[in-house]
């Protein structure tokens, strides 16, 4: 196809195609789209210029179209039907009875404590809509944001500045910890750094994954001697599920020790370090800034986690 060659029409002059094929009166027609008669009679002139034929023909029954005209009737109202019924109507999304698949990327804190939240809130709201959720670091989400892959990310990368990215603050995390329900540290009341610090312990590990915890996973280390770091991993879960037979210590953030310390019988103490918190936001692409599902799935997740 020669773009060059390409007639410069727009659906303003194909629907006064239409309205003269209807009406065969360009008065009638002007004022059926409620402009003057001389601006169609220009309208027209310019039709017959860029599709090369008088197409419509002054006769004692009004405007009678030639037969290029008369071939040009269906593919023009299919055009012009076409921007009306699946252009011009804004789109819309009905939680309701929507089935839409919506996959949605946390850590291992955020699959821990708030995807489960989440999920019971759409079960109510979106009774039909389904959840992906994936794990990834900082450069697979930004990936996937950017290609579709991931329609929202729940978590906290103080280094996500990519262009494209939009992110809204929902809360700030502090640490504390976790110790199974029988430990030794129970009932002693405040616990200083020196007790703190001969405990043996379980430190999670962020990886490469670009998450805010590697800030205090390096004080964390700094801190602890050593011989009193008895086991890394690199899940929260794993972390608190390690702690019900042994008598380590997990520092975690306060939201998922909440969550895990009911799943795993244990008991979480005020923390001795001062370790930096974190803002935990939800990430997105501008691609999907106004896609009706997406805006209404960034409207649940704020409305059950967002803080003033």
């Amino acid at each position: 196809m020669d773009f060059h060659k390409l007639p410069n029409l727009d659906l303003r002059l194909l629907a006064i195609f239409d309205e003269i094929v209807k009406h065969r009166n360009l008065t009638l027609a002007a004022d059926s789209l409620g402009i003057t008669q001389s601006a169609i009679s220009k309208s027209l002139q310019r039709l017959r210029h860029e599709l090369g034929d008088a197409l419509f023909v002054r006769t004692q029954n009004g405007m009678e179209p030639t037969p290029r005209a008369i071939e040009l009737v269906a593919p023009i109202a299919e055009m012009l039907r076409t921007y009306r019924d699946r252009i011009a109507i804004a789109p819309h999304f009905d939680p309701a009875n929507s089935d839409r698949m919506f996959t949605i990327h946390a850590s291992d804190l955020g699959i821990s404590a708030l995807v489960p939240v989440l999920a019971r809130h759409l079960k109510t709201t979106a009774p039909h809509a389904r959840m992906n959720v994936v794990l990834g670091g900082q450069r697979e989400v930004v990936d996937g944001l950017a290609n579709g892959e991931i329609d929202l990310s729940i978590g906290a990368f103080p280094n996500l500045h990519e262009s494209g990215i939009y992110q809204q603050r929902l809360f700030t995390e502090k640490y504390i910890c976790l110790v199974r329900s029988d430990h030794p540290l129970c009932g002693v009341g405040t616990i200083d750094i020196e007790r703190f610090l001969q405990q043996t312990h379980i430190v999670i590990s962020a990886g490469k994954s670009g998450h805010a915890h590697a800030r205090a996973e390096a004080m964390l280390l700094h801190e602890i001697p050593p011989l009193k770091v008895a086991i890394k991993v690199p899940s929260f879960v794993l972390g608190a599920m390690l702690l019900r037979n042994t008598d380590h210590v997990l520092t975690i953030p306060s939201i998922a020790a909440n969550t895990l310390a009911t799943e795993f019988d244990l008991v979480s103490l005020p923390f001795a370090l001062d370790l930096p918190g974190f803002v935990v936001a939800q990430y997105w692409h501008e691609r999907f800034r106004h896609d009706p599902a997406s805006q209404w799935l960034r409207a649940q997740v704020h409305l059950l986690f967002g803080q003033s």
